[in-house]
């Protein structure tokens, strides 16, 4: 038994033989790759938004405009991100996705026009809030199963600390040197975080360096089999082609909507929601300080919720809080209210992001994980690039932002309605099978 137990270490390469599970390592790259994912993201656009409207001589709505269309450009693009990982692999991608994530800081530091600065949103928003959320949970996914949606709120952390340290990074870069400057010095920041780490420890799978996920020994059972009934999964690979003729995808990416575009559109127009109200600019954009560590608590009540109960089942209950949350909004009129909407609100969107996250290899397994997330992910991102709008055209509309948030709340239901409908997952049939007519669970 010794001899076999020696052979076997012996097939493991010398990167993976780890007094611990290599897993974890993946992980930590992940979190650093969530991390790195900051230049792209909104909240450090923010702190430009001044400089491109003053420097390029152009409107603040021009520029939300033309971000609006990065942003779309950036959903579809995301399509042939997730086919490129599963081909290439996550080690190949992360490297390239960095590479073009510090090339787009550079451009967006010599950019002199309106067309220019679409271009350079388009990259930013395509590898930052596109590739660098889309490899990392996708890694994480095929390294861990059935600890899958902890790792995954684990993985947030780096999301979490990002949106902490870039907005403060970003702004004392633009007063010590200048906003383009500061994009040049972006752009090393990614390049120096994230490149040697990931040729370095990052594998594309457990598998293939001898391991189980989660570090399960062989032959043991694991993933969809050591789980309860009640949380099955496939046990087999969905193809792309087998998971877009399922009804479980579109009504699963459907669900996730709500999440997207609505958390999207209150936070953009939250300080104009709340001043409206009486509230200072100061109150309203303390609320982004509590809602940020509020949204990481829920990543990891819905990561303990998951081995407990189905990942439909908590979007379908998540829908209901963002119900809550926007009810709130109605009812803000003095500080704590506001405070207190801000913690709601991060806890929903915590959750649901976590269990979106985890449900695509619950239904689709994960070798294929990666196309399937890239089509999943322009749904959501789309959602994300629109949500704004309800509330801007209710406002310009009827002066007020009442009918928007009316809007949004009759898009909950139909989300929860939607995830239940997807019921459980399946096996993939045949590729000639329809899958789309099989039963319902």
């Amino acid at each position: 038994m010794a001899a076999i137990t020696e052979t076997r270490t012996e097939q493991i390469p010398r990167i993976a033989r780890t007094p611990f599970y290599y897993g974890w390592i993946i992980l930590a790259v992940a979190a650093l790759a969530n991390f790195t994912s900051a230049p792209g993201q909104t909240y450090t656009f923010s702190v430009f938004l001044d400089s491109f409207i003053e420097d390029l001589d152009i409107s603040s709505t021009y520029v939300s405009t033309l971000y609006l269309f990065g942003s779309l450009s950036a959903a579809g693009l995301i399509i042939i991100v997730g086919r490129l990982l599963d081909r290439l692999g996550p080690r190949v991608m992360l490297v390239a996705v960095t590479v073009l994530i510090g090339s787009g800081a550079l451009w967006l530091s010599q950019v002199d026009s309106a067309w220019q600065l679409f271009v350079g949103f388009a990259i930013m928003r395509t590898m930052g809030q596109g590739a660098l959320s889309l490899i990392p949970a996708t890694m994480v996914s095929v390294w861990f199963v059935r600890r899958r949606a902890m790792a995954l709120a684990i993985m947030a952390l780096g999301g979490a600390a990002a949106a902490g340290v870039f907005p403060i990074y970003g702004a004392t870069l633009i007063d010590a040197f200048g906003w383009r400057t500061a994009w040049v010095a972006i752009a090393i920041t990614a390049w120096a975080l994230l490149i040697i780490p990931v040729l370095i420890f990052v594998r594309r799978s457990p598998e293939s360096v001898g391991l189980q996920p989660d570090g399960a020994k062989p032959g043991a059972i694991t993933g969809a089999a050591n789980r309860p009934k009640r949380l099955m999964e496939t046990t087999q690979a969905w193809t792309l082609s087998q998971a877009m003729r399922a009804r479980a995808l579109w009504l699963l990416t459907f669900a996730g909507m709500a999440q997207s575009l609505i958390g999207t559109g209150v936070m953009f127009h939250q300080v104009e929601i709340m001043t409206d109200k009486g509230l200072s600019s100061a109150v309203a954009a303390g609320v982004f300080g509590v809602t940020a560590p509020s949204l990481l608590v829920g990543q990891f009540i819905s990561g303990y919720l998951a081995a407990r109960f189905p990942e439909r089942h908590l979007i379908a209950v998540g829908q209901g809080f963002i119900m809550v949350s926007v009810l709130m909004l109605f009812a803000v009129s003095a500080t704590w209210h506001a405070y207190l909407y801000g913690i709601v609100l991060g806890l929903t969107m915590g959750f649901l992001m976590n269990s979106m996250q985890s449900v695509w290899p619950a239904y689709f397994g994960r070798k294929y994980l990666g196309s399937i997330r890239g089509v999943t992910n322009f749904g959501t991102m789309a959602a994300a690039a629109l949500g704004p709008l309800p509330l801007a055209a209710a406002f310009d509309l009827t002066g007020s932002y009442t009918a928007g948030l009316f809007i949004y709340m009759s898009l909950p239901p139909l989300c929860a309605a939607a995830a239940i409908a997807a019921g459980g997952p399946k096996e993939p049939g045949p590729p000639e099978t329809t899958l789309a007519s099989a039963p319902a669970s």
